[in-house]
């Protein structure tokens, strides 16, 4: 009996030496640390930058014009020619043809403009005698002035409040550039020390400058 508590006893003993020690020992405590890691992609492509629309002005009309006529001018094409005329007739047939007649004067009118212009700036650079210069010049602006504007339509006509009836007339460039390129070929012949001026070389040029000159209108003949 007294061995079986001996026994027991030592056994008690034992347990707690164990745990004693097993509660000496350090902890070890194991730390898990997440890095995250953010890639950013750059794209290499150039973004595209599209070019800005340019508008073409919008022609300048005089401000006596009626409202009509400024729109009906705003739908001609922006390489034709425009000519306004009008007219206050007593007799309405006539009132219709003598502004449809005026407006085509005034086409005229620019044809001549756009030819003084370019031979001025033909001439500025040229060694042709001043004489020739100006017999041609002379030349061209009297066949362009009895130019009779073949393929010249009308696209507008009309009475204002006050009775005065109004008439839109266009000339498209390809008809233009043929006038003027008709008045050069008799020029030529007229004036051989000019025959090297061409019309065609400054024709573009000539349209841009006209273009942005005011339309007025004309109600004389």
């Amino acid at each position: 009996m007294k061995k079986l508590f001996f026994i027991l006893g030592l056994l008690a003993v034992i347990m707690m030496v164990s745990c004693a020690t097993s509660d000496s020992k350090p902890k070890t405590t194991t730390t898990t640390t997440t890095t995250t890691t953010t890639v950013t992609t750059q794209s290499s492509a150039t973004p595209v930058t599209s070019n800005p629309v340019v508008a073409q002005p919008e022609r300048k009309v005089n401000v006596g014009v009626p409202q009509f006529v400024k729109d009906a001018v705003k739908r001609v094409p922006e390489d034709a020619l425009v000519g306004i005329g009008t007219s206050n007739h007593s007799n309405l047939s006539l009132r219709r043809t003598t502004a449809a007649t005026r407006g085509r004067a005034e086409i005229s009118r620019q044809m001549i403009t756009m030819t003084r212009d370019m031979v001025r700036d033909y001439t500025a650079g040229s060694e042709a005698d001043p004489s020739a210069q100006l017999q041609f010049t002379e030349v061209m602006t009297v066949a362009l002035s009895e130019s009779r504007l073949q393929g010249a339509s009308v696209v507008e006509e009309d009475m204002d409040e006050r009775g005065n009836y109004w008439t839109v007339v266009m000339l498209s460039k390809a008809n233009t550039v043929n006038e003027i390129n008709q008045a050069q070929a008799a020029a030529r012949i007229a004036v051989p020390a000019m025959a090297s001026f061409s019309a065609e070389e400054r024709m573009n040029e000539a349209f841009a400058q006209i273009y942005t000159t005011e339309l007025g209108y004309s109600d004389r003949d």
